[in-house]
């Protein structure tokens, strides 16, 4: 062995002394302190501010307060009356909306065909008529009127059934008035959920009420009717009837003989 070799050998250090080497960087990386995560910037957004409804101030009347008349409101309601007049009502908003042309209509045919005699084909006096193709249609529909007369006082006997119906049931809920100043939908939904009501929800308004019309007639089975314009279909049609008491002392005048 050279003088070099052995050199080499006395530099190389024990087994030990690597382990230990190894053993002080791994302190000296655990001793090092960690670079914190980078946070996120937060994205800053402006708060709207929800914009606060005023609800009016509705109260439900007692039956004390609000006096339902019994001769409008304690009458034995009579199926077949109730039927032939709700009838009637929807048969008088029904609007056909199918029409065809007759030959007349049909636009062309106006020169006859070929001459009566001598062609040996059928005797023919328009293009339009209802066998040829392009020509009118016989017998078809049209807009019509599917309106039919009840008496006058059996109409009048069969509003007062229905409400009596629903009387008999305590769905007719009576409140002091709907004092709108101005339509508002979320104002409305709120009064109805205020008054823990049965859908579908009618809301008899009076001629002076348009602010409370507009602003209960966009919402979910909820009807507005106007005082003056009740039918037996629409007091049947629902299972709460609300309505204020100024509604109530004309519906109580139904009652009084003229």
């Amino acid at each position: 062995m050279t003088d070099k070799e052995e050199t080499t050998e006395d530099i190389k250090p024990e087994a030990g002394e690597e382990a230990k080497v190894e053993a002080a960087e791994e302190v000296k990386a655990e001793a090092k302190p960690k670079a914190a995560p980078k946070k996120k910037a937060k994205s800053k957004k402006k708060a709207v501010a929800k914009a606060t409804v005023s609800v009016p101030a509705v109260k439900a009347l007692s039956d004390k307060e609000a006096k339902l008349s019994p001769e409008v409101f304690a009458i034995e309601p009579r199926i077949g009356v109730l039927h032939e007049a709700a009838r009637a009502e929807l048969a008088a908003r029904r609007g056909g909306n199918a029409s065809t042309k007759k030959r007349g209509e049909v636009s062309g045919g106006g020169v006859k065909p070929w001459r009566q005699k001598g062609t040996g084909r059928a005797r023919a006096g328009s293009s339009r008529m209802p066998h040829w193709t392009g020509g009118g249609v016989a017998f078809g529909p049209k807009p019509r009127d599917y309106s039919f007369k009840v008496n006058r006082k059996v109409r009048a006997k069969a509003l007062k059934m229905a409400l009596s119906a629903r009387a008999s049931e305590g769905s007719i809920k009576v409140i002091d008035g709907l004092p709108f100043e101005e339509p508002k939908t979320a104002a409305a939904a709120a009064v109805l959920e205020s008054l823990n009501l049965n859908y579908p929800v009618l809301v008899l308004v009076a001629d002076d009420d348009a602010n409370a019309a507009m602003s209960f007639r966009n919402l979910p089975k909820v009807t507005v009717c106007n005082s003056s314009e009740l039918g037996v279909a629409d007091i049947m049609s629902t299972r709460t009837v609300l309505l204020t008491k100024q509604v109530l002392e004309q519906l109580n005048s139904l009652g009084v003989k003229k």
